[in-house]
């Protein structure tokens, strides 16, 4: 029985018809792209959720055609007609035989709802479809269309945009315990200094560390290793400490409109703080900023991921390496960073100029790699599919004989970890900073 099995529907007895759902909030190009797909099933073929869960109607494709079917009969120029009490039923009948409309009733669209959000929105069927359409905003607006109407997020998904709502980050923790991780790596002398304060020190880089590697003990290394990186190389950077907010992106993704309230008053708050350049290590955080913020409001400064900054870096002559690290890697790309952002190449150029270090790469990589399903609210949502995409991750990884798969994104590195503790998997899971730092000193 799979997860979807397991989600409450109304019941028969109790269906009654399907509150109206508005296209007030999608443009019309969106709406054109949906009668732009050609049913050709190249979705079924890589779409990484239907790898595990091979129901036809998650597939990009059906749900195209399930929300044409509903829109199209709620949007009907007969409906008027039909929702007349003053027509006899027999009429209303008829007219809907002749104009092949049907009825569309709760338990329709909640169907619908379940699979809309059973995607991690990682944009492979984007990069496959002949016809190119936009699905991952396809999928975030109709996310959003649904969620107006009253019909989403799904129930376990709601703590998520709750939190962020009410503590300005995803994992219902205090604001305060931003800086926590800080001040414990400190203690523990993991870190030489507190990361300083960018109102204090005017600097023009911004540290922008994202919520997941500040909150999670787990993944806390990628912003000691950031931080150590910095340092090491003498970077005059700070960052927001306490002020530092949740981007967004978990509301963004699951069609929450309150995203749009959160994106301006962070565009406000980093605009006015007078800095060049924007570096953080979460990719999804990086994809909201670079590419989803400019659609609410200009930004007066450029983003970019720590790889993109240390290739740079690498340019100007800045970053150089000494240390050998002796070990075969392979690398998976994010989907915000790879696929989304077309940022494929800096992370590898940073890992061959590390001496001793050899890249092998999966068979699935670059605009094609497989998404290892923490994303777009699967996680929350569908927690034991997430499991599965990402061990199946996990042996494509394996199989390159690699003895550590290296990522630069935060979620990817805590999705990736579920997968290589259900495999019981030999491999290390390590973060581009890990590396980079490896490879600049040695360890103590």
């Amino acid at each position: 029985m799979t997860e979807i099995d397991n989600m409450e529907i109304a019941p028969e007895e109790s269906n009654p018809p399907a509150r109206t759902i508005p296209l007030d909030r999608i443009e019309m190009s969106r709406l054109v792209q949906l009668d732009a797909c050609t049913r050709c099933g190249e979705c079924l073929i890589w779409c990484p959720v239907f790898d595990q869960d091979s129901r036809e109607n998650i597939l990009p494709r059906q749900k195209i055609l399930d929300f044409l079917r509903i829109v199209k009969n709620q949007q009907s120029l007969l409906n008027p007609i039909i929702e007349n009490n003053k027509i006899p039923d027999s009429i209303r009948k008829w007219i809907r035989k002749i104009f092949r409309l049907e009825e569309i009733r709760e338990e329709d669209v909640q169907h619908f709802v379940l699979n809309l959000y059973e995607c991690s929105t990682c944009g492979q069927c984007q990069v496959v479809c002949p016809a190119n359409i936009d699905t991952v905003n396809l999928w975030e607006k109709i996310r959003e269309l649904m969620v107006s109407s009253g019909y989403g997020p799904l129930e376990p998904q709601k703590a998520l945009a709750k939190s962020v709502k009410s503590y300005d980050n995803p994992w219902q923790q205090p604001r305060q315990g931003r800086v926590k991780w800080a001040r414990r790596a400190k203690k523990e002398e993991l870190i030489s200094n507190l990361p300083p304060e960018i109102k204090k020190t005017k600097s023009k880089i911004l540290l922008f560390f994202g919520c997941t590697a500040v909150y999670d003990l787990n993944i806390r290394q990628i912003a000691i290793d950031t931080v150590n990186l910095l340092e090491t190389l003498g970077i005059d950077y700070g960052c927001l400490g306490e002020n530092e907010k949740c981007c967004g992106s978990v509301l963004l993704r699951m069609g929450d409109p309150e995203y749009e309230r959160i994106a301006t008053d962070n565009i406000k708050l980093l605009n006015g703080l007078s800095i060049e350049t924007l570096v953080t290590s979460c990719s999804g955080c990086f994809k909201t900023i670079k590419e989803d913020y400019p659609k609410v409001g200009r930004l007066n400064f450029e983003v970019l991921h720590t790889v993109e900054f240390l290739r740079r870096l690498m340019d100007q002559k800045k970053l150089k390496f000494e240390i050998p690290v002796e070990k075969v890697v392979t690398y998976h790309d994010p989907c915000h960073l790879g696929r989304a952002c077309g940022v494929f190449d800096a992370p590898r150029d940073v890992i061959q100029a590390i001496p001793g270090l050899e890249l092998v790469e999966m068979p699935r990589h670059g605009p094609y790699s497989r998404c290892c399903g923490a994303g777009g609210g699967v996680k929350a949502g569908f927690p034991d599919l997430q499991n599965k995409m990402a061990q199946a991750r996990i042996r494509e990884a394996e199989q390159t004989g690699a003895q550590e798969l290296v990522s630069a994104c935060p979620f990817c590195y805590a999705g990736l970890q579920v997968g290589i503790g259900a495999l019981n998997s030999p491999l290390v899971m390590r973060d581009m900073t890990h590396l980079v730092i490896s490879g600049l000193k040695k360890k103590d």
